[in-house]
């Protein structure tokens, strides 16, 4: 291993296995694995305890998947996931895809990996579910990514969105808009803390599912 990374661990304890996730020492947004994707990573896990075929054969597109813990917890679940991002940030989470490709073909899950700038149209197919993990933090890129949303979802695809919700006036004007632009077409459901992973919640990180109106 590079001394340009230090890898992070991550245990699905459902399938009890444990990813290996590289991350650098020093990056961008999306450069590190954040306590809003663990969040989400877990309550996957909580939906799939639920129903195990709950994301069998299902397509995932992750969105921002930065070293793509979601998106891969959600392949290991047995989901066809497309991890997407930027495409300086894709050499990283294609990296990651190939030190966890065992775990995702054991248990029948596949992924793919593409560079998608928010407000482009590079989908080939509309999928069952849309993740994304603290992608909402600057205000230009809101309505890129809204339109990136209503462009890939068909009428039964689900939003599940996980949010730190931060303390700075920038974040905090960021959000509202956030809330009040995604209002105006998507309905929203916030997935009560009681309802999550028991030691992988917070009161800081809000998880929401959106469907369209």
């Amino acid at each position: 291993m590079s001394a340009y990374y230090f890898t992070r661990q991550f245990d699905i304890n459902v399938l009890d296995i444990t990813l290996k996730l590289e991350q650098k020492y020093e990056g961008d947004v999306g450069c590190v694995v954040w306590d809003a994707s663990i969040v989400l990573a877990k309550y996957l896990e909580i939906l799939y305890n639920k129903n195990p075929n709950r994301f069998k054969n299902l397509l995932v597109l992750e969105l921002g998947a930065g070293v793509g813990c979601v998106g891969l917890t959600a392949a290991c679940l047995g989901a066809n996931v497309i991890l997407t991002d930027l495409p300086e940030i894709i050499p990283l989470l294609e990296r990651n895809v190939l030190l966890n490709i065992e775990y995702v073909k054991n248990n029948k899950g596949k992924t793919d990996v593409i560079p998608l700038p928010w407000g482009t149209n590079v989908l080939k197919e509309k999928p069952d579910i849309i993740l994304l993990a603290d992608c909402i933090y600057y205000i230009q890129s809101i309505e890129p990514l809204i339109c990136t949303l209503r462009n890939a979802c068909k009428e039964d695809t689900q939003i599940f969105i996980s949010q730190e919700i931060r303390e700075s006036e920038k974040q905090q004007e960021c959000w509202r808009y956030f809330l009040e632009s995604i209002n105006k077409y998507f309905k929203i459901k916030n997935i009560p803390l009681e309802e999550q992973d028991e030691e992988f919640r917070s009161s800081d990180i809000v998880i929401m599912q959106l469907s369209i109106s």
